[in-house]
């Protein structure tokens, strides 16, 4: 578990925290493993890298005297570190002149790849050479850090995709309202520059 930890989502975090508190995280992540045992290589990517990790350190911290807002903190940086590489991609990607019409057909086949149903629900609104807009009606990240009691955690995630997409040379990225900031959808848009 160390080791899955080491390499995960919220690797930063987990590798700075004392020896002893790690342990225990770790035996709270293969618990919280047992108990959501995935076979979607695209949910096990999401809910064993990012998901459960977060939920064990939220859960493990503050019984070692860390509180709520240090260990929100903590996760919150973690988890936007690990989104910066992917931000470089896109930044360095949006520069090409046929990014856009790239981007179109990625999102449209990689989609289902990455966020496979059972984990998210999208409803696909345009496609077009200037727009690409969808809505998320469900989402895993949000329905697990709920029925773990730490809803608090899935903004986080949220920020994530803003680092990740906040940045393309030739894109807007239009997001305005996401379930983990309380809305009753994600609305992911993409406007061509």
């Amino acid at each position: 578990m160390d080791k899955a930890l080491r390499k995960g989502g919220l690797k930063t975090v987990y590798a700075a925290l004392p020896k002893d508190i790690r342990q225990q995280v770790a035996q709270r992540y293969e618990a919280l493993i047992r108990e959501n045992p995935q076979t979607d290589k695209s949910l096990i990517r999401h809910v064993h890298g990012a998901i459960l990790p977060a939920i064990a350190i939220r859960e493990v911290l503050p019984e070692n005297g860390y509180d709520k807002d240090e260990c929100i903190r903590l996760i919150r940086a973690s988890a936007l570190d690990n989104a910066r590489p992917m931000q470089k991609v896109f930044s360095a990607a949006g520069r090409l002149p046929f990014f856009f019409a790239f981007f179109r057909v990625m999102c449209k086949n990689a989609m289902p790849l990455m966020f496979s149903d059972g984990g998210w629900a999208f409803q696909w609104k345009t496609n077009s050479k200037t727009a690409i807009e969808w809505d998320c009606t469900q989402c895993i990240y949000h329905d697990l850090f709920v029925q773990y009691g730490v809803p608090e955690l899935t903004p986080i995630f949220c920020e994530c995709d803003d680092v990740i997409y906040g940045n393309i040379p030739t894109a807007r990225w239009g997001r305005s309202k996401t379930i983990g900031r309380g809305a009753d959808v994600c609305d992911f848009r993409f406007y061509k520059i």
